[in-house]
């Protein structure tokens, strides 16, 4: 900058900035002084569009050198240039790498088992398929090492929240022990279609649709009744389907269970609000105050952007996998699902814009719900898994809805290290009651 002073050109006292955006490097300077250096008129920014290297890059770079090599004074210019060309250059490396490190794991296929030879199992079962379900395909993946163990079906969180790579990277010591059934609920995760409109998202679609895979499922698997599991948003379909079909269900469990939502949504905001004046954090305290708290259906000021603040908040202060802020329960999520083969590289890329699409549909039927009411009393075996720290299905909500509830036979177990995401924050213990507690009642 000081040779370029010298020259009388003052470009280094006059450029603003030098920083990256989302498809590449910008130089920005002064018009006038971009003008006083020969640049075409109404120039502002020397644009350095990395993503769409390598090629693109160095034309562009080409194209700027035009009127810069006349000019000897703009060395800094030059050896920006430079540098673009030399991090073009890498990034494309970086990226192609990417890429194929992303396809390479992306077949949307499922291994199959085999013995200690590379042979295929001969009882066990390894399939990922779209599968018609309410007249629309639907992604449903089932493994298993023995084909005649009890079969389960997980009903995943949300709404829109597909659990089917979290599963298999936590959990997959279950197909030792269950055929494992994960559906990716209509337009969530590989069951999303851009094309389809979210109109026949609802909760009854969705309840149809979960009934409909269990009969064919029973049909595959010799017309046994099925395990019957739910997490979160999937808990709250869960009670309603054992519930309405106790006939086709050996017995229930329900992860971070879903009881009376609205109240449940006043005493999570309690929580984080209270959390947040403990520790000092006054921007967590100026946002809770200007969502909420909810009213007495649950909806926050803002609708689903102020539950998310809620939500995030939360997070940030172990309510949602204890010990762990918004960074560590979005490892838990992202990781599983960025390597999980079972999804296309589309798939992925759609992941968080069909939970949004989801989310949005379905936002009134999730606050609302209020199983307290609904369902006192289920003809089939109830299993509660509960995180004690869970402050999004709140522990001691739950607990109070567990004891009110008529069963034949039902059963609280407390995850003393989990809060809202049990068989991912415990998947040891989560295994262990499963097959000790859980699967004892499908072979009755």
């Amino acid at each position: 900058m000081a040779r370029n002073a010298e020259s009388g050109g003052d470009l280094g006292h006059r450029m603003t900035s030098l920083g990256h955006q989302a498809d590449g490097f910008v130089l920005e300077f002064s018009s006038e002084s971009l003008l006083a250096h020969g640049a075409p008129p109404g120039s502002s920014k020397l644009a350095l569009p990395v993503s769409t290297i390598p090629g693109e890059v160095h034309r562009a770079s080409r194209t700027l050198s035009g009127w810069v090599d006349a000019r000897p004074d703009l060395w800094f210019v030059s050896r920006a240039l430079l540098i673009a060309r030399i991090v073009g250059t890498l990034s494309a490396i970086g990226v192609v790498l990417t890429v194929a490190a992303a396809v390479a794991v992306s077949p949307g296929t499922t291994k199959p088992f085999s013995d200690e030879n590379g042979n295929p199992l001969p009882e066990s079962i390894a399939e990922a398929s779209m599968v018609e379900v309410g007249g629309v395909r639907q992604f449903v993946l089932i493994r298993g090492r023995d084909r005649s163990n009890p079969v389960v079906l997980f009903l995943h969180g949300g709404p829109g929240d597909a659990q089917s790579a979290l599963f298999r990277h936590y959990n997959s010591a279950l197909e030792d022990h269950f055929v494992v059934v994960n559906w990716d609920q209509r337009g969530a995760g590989r069951s999303f279609d851009p094309a389809v409109e979210t109109s026949a998202l609802t909760e009854n679609q969705l309840l149809s649709d979960a009934h409909e895979l269990t009969l064919l499922l029973r049909e595959r698997f010799g017309d046994r009744r099925v395990l019957l599991a739910g997490h979160s948003w999937g808990s709250y379909l869960g009670m309603r389907l054992a519930y309405r079909h106790p006939e086709d269900y050996a017995a229930y469990v329900g992860m971070g269970q879903v009881s009376n939502q609205p109240e449940s949504e006043a005493l999570s905001f309690r929580y984080a609000l209270e959390e947040a004046k403990q520790r000092g954090r006054s921007d967590a305290v100026r946002q809770l105050e200007e969502v909420g708290p909810p009213d007495v259906g649950g909806n926050y000021r803002g609708g689903l952007q102020g539950l998310g603040v809620q939500r995030c908040w939360v997070r940030e202060f172990g309510g949602a996998a204890h010990r762990k802020g918004n960074l560590g329960a979005l490892l838990v999520f992202g990781w599983p699902i960025a390597t999980f083969r079972e999804y296309r590289l589309r798939d992925k890329w759609n992941y968080f814009e069909a939970e949004s699409r989801s989310m949005a549909a379905l936002e009134d039927d999730l606050l609302a719900g209020n199983l307290m009411s609904e369902v006192t009393s289920l003809e089939v075996p109830l299993f509660m898994f509960q995180g004690r720290y869970d402050q999004q299905t709140v522990t001691a909500l739950t607990r109070r809805y567990f004891d009110g509830i008529a069963a034949p036979h039902k059963e609280f177990v407390e995850f003393e290290q989990s809060a809202h995401l049990v068989p991912y924050e415990e998947p040891e213990r989560f295994l262990r009651e499963m097959v000790e507690r859980v699967r004892p009642w499908a072979t009755r």
